[in-house]
This record gives C-alpha cells, structure tokens and sequence, in this order.
C-alpha cells in the first residue's frame, strides 16, 4: 500500500535559509534516488516548511528512514527549529483496496 510521509515544521529566527538548504539537499541526494519513491516536494511560507514524499510501500519509507544519512539528517533539524517538528504518515486510502502508487485522475 501507498504511504506518504508529511514533515511540518517552523524555523528558529533567522534560519530558514539553512533549513531550506538542508530540506533540498536532503531531497535531490537522498529520497529522490531512494528505492521505492514516487513523488517528493518540499515547500516554504514565511518560516514555515512542510516536505512531502510519496512512497509505494511502508516497507520503502522504513528503508529509506533505516539509512545512516536520514538519521543524520533529522539529527540536523532540532536547531533549526522553533520546537519538535510534526511528522506524519499516511496510507493512501483505495476504494478497492487495491492500494497502487497514491496517484490517480481527478
């Protein structure tokens, strides 16, 4: 089944452009070569970040979440942040059941 994963977060004062830096580069050189992605997309409105990724199965989110370079990478966040980030999983809901990639025609 489909999972997306959801980071919310605000920046301390001031460091918004090094959270920006590190939400990019997190997601050009990590999740977009990591096995089983579908989609991700970080976004920006004042001090506030939200990044979204969309995975074809939970299995591939905890791969991607087991490596040593994503726990490096939430290990970064706590200073660039105003308090604890929220961070959500979702699974795709399917009028089937069938699950598929999260994506389909409106």
């Amino acid at each position: 089944m489909a999972v997306f994963r959801i980071l919310e977060a605000t920046a301390r004062p001031g460091a918004i452009g090094r959270l920006a830096e590190l939400l990019v580069h997190q997601e050009q050189q990590v999740v977009a070569g990591a096995r089983g992605i579908v989609f991700v997309q970080s976004l920006r409105s004042g001090d506030s970040v939200l990044a979204v990724s969309s995975w074809r199965t939970a299995e591939d989110l905890q791969r991607y979440l087991d490596q040593p370079v994503t726990g490096a990478f939430y290990r970064a966040l706590p200073e660039l942040l105003m308090g604890l980030p929220s961070v959500r999983t979702f699974e795709v809901i399917s009028p089937d059941g069938a699950g598929g990639d999260g994506w389909g025609s409106a």
